[in-house]
């Protein structure tokens, strides 16, 4: 089970369009079933469609869209093992997750792809006080609940933030089970544990094997019960005596890393519309650069001195911090919160997404993070330090032709000039340069 946010620009936002899209009101879409939820027109769905843009109508103020279109896809199989009370039931546990259960929603089930998938438009302006209502970390939310939902009712299990790391654990399942066997305590295990990214921690009444550097509330970790059912609370407590915590300065050779959130949807709609790079995209292409830049840097000059090489820089804005362009090419959308690389900034350094041994302060009863780059008080960029090799067009995807590849330089001269979309360019270029490249 897979789920998905569809995101809308403002302008776009038509809760009745796409409410006639969700009941398969145009040709093309083949309709398992239909329903409404939370609305007081009951089980009338073109009725639901009124009441809920009549809500949204109640609420000006808000200039950003006012609704939440969730797709979840199942696999085939799983499709034919529930009836239509269990979607019912499942888009409820969504709607409970999201905060949603109190507001109007329009939901069906699509059957027209080889994977069968329901869509659910929530109203996100509330039906009586008419607030808007926009889930914080929804991906996380919708992420924990595809996996509750696969066990519930025993549907297959599709990769997730906790799936990425138990397949990790799963690569090095005999080295970790090794591990166990060799400790003689707790220390000696969290040592033994550390080489791979790994430690045991508390969790309500029982253990979980965890990542290294990571907080439990991010999902990457795994039941120790799970991993193996000898490995309980109880038992390992009964070996080494009371749980102790790791002293925090044992060598990693290895490091989960999850996956980089990528739900930007202007970056999207930019990459699709120019065929550029976006400028989060190439951010997100530097993370290893900046990580290693933050880890070998002695201070906030030295840091400033090495993002400049890739034309960044880094400044606070708001209660945060962003990277901003100082190459001159992204003019609009020229920032994205430093966040978005894995690290963060601190009130005396960076905390950095993965301990780096010997790079940090990370001796016993220090009161800082294990995983914190000390740098000082932020510091403002001094500037003038030299640009090697900034952000600048590029194609998002690789040009694989001569001819795509002419088409791109003049692509990118003429743009501005005759506001070329690089879609209708690149189909048309043999029709608009054809006489003067013998085409």
């Amino acid at each position: 089970m897979i789920s998905k946010r569809i995101h809308c620009e403002p302008q776009n936002d038509n809760i009745k369009r796409l409410g006639l899209y969700i009941g398969a009101g145009h040709e093309g879409e083949k309709l398992f079933a239909k329903w409404t939820a939370g609305c007081y027109a009951g089980p009338d769905y073109d009725l639901a469609i009124d009441e809920i843009k009549a809500t949204q109508a109640m609420n000006a103020r808000t200039k950003k869209e006012k609704t939440y279109h969730m797709v979840v896809s199942f696999h085939p199989e799983d499709f034919k093992k529930l009836s239509l009370e269990d979607f019912k039931n499942i888009e409820k546990e969504f709607a409970a997750a999201l905060g949603f259960e109190d507001h109007q929603r329009l939901c069906g089930i699509h059957i027209n792809t080889d994977n069968p998938h329901m869509h659910v438009a929530y109203n996100m302006i509330h039906k009586e006080k008419y607030t808007r209502h926009d889930p914080f970390y929804d991906y996380y939310k919708r992420d924990k609940t595809c996996r509750h939902l696969e066990e519930k009712y025993k549907l297959k299990v599709d990769v997730g933030v906790e799936q990425q790391f138990s397949d990790y654990v799963k690569l090095r399942q005999a080295d970790v089970k090794q591990a166990f066997d060799n400790a003689k305590d707790w220390q000696s295990l969290h040592k033994e544990l550390a080489v791979y990214g790994l430690t045991v921690q508390m969790r309500g009444n029982g253990c979980v094997l965890a990542a290294v550097g990571h907080k439990q509330k991010d999902g990457h970790h795994i039941k120790l019960s799970d991993f193996d059912k000898n490995l309980s609370k109880k038992k390992l407590q009964d070996r080494f005596g009371s749980y102790e915590k790791s002293a925090g300065d044992y060598e990693v050779k290895e490091f989960f890393q999850r996956e980089p959130k990528r739900e930007n949807a202007k970056a999207r709609d930019f990459e699709t519309k120019t065929g550029l790079k976006s400028f989060e995209t190439f951010v997100l292409e530097s993370r290893d650069f900046i990580a290693q830049a933050a880890v070998k840097s002695d201070t906030w000059q030295d840091f400033h001195r090495e993002l400049a090489r890739i034309g960044l820089e880094i400044k606070p804005r708001g209660a945060g911090f962003v990277l901003t362009d100082i190459g001159g090419k992204t003019q609009k959308n020229s920032s994205i919160p430093f966040s978005k690389t894995g690290m963060r900034i601190a009130k005396n350094g960076i905390i950095l997404e993965r301990p780096q041994k010997g790079d940090m302060n990370n001796g016993r009863n220090t009161g800082q993070p294990d995983n914190l780059k000390i740098l000082g008080e932020f510091e403002p960029s001094q500037g003038g330090y030299t640009i090697e090799k900034p952000y600048r067009f590029e194609p998002v995807k690789k040009l694989k032709s001569a001819k795509e590849r002419e088409a791109w330089k003049i692509y990118i001269r003429e743009r501005r000039q005759h506001n070329y979309n690089w879609i209708k360019f690149n189909k048309n270029f043999q029709r608009f340069y054809g006489e003067d490249y013998g085409m």
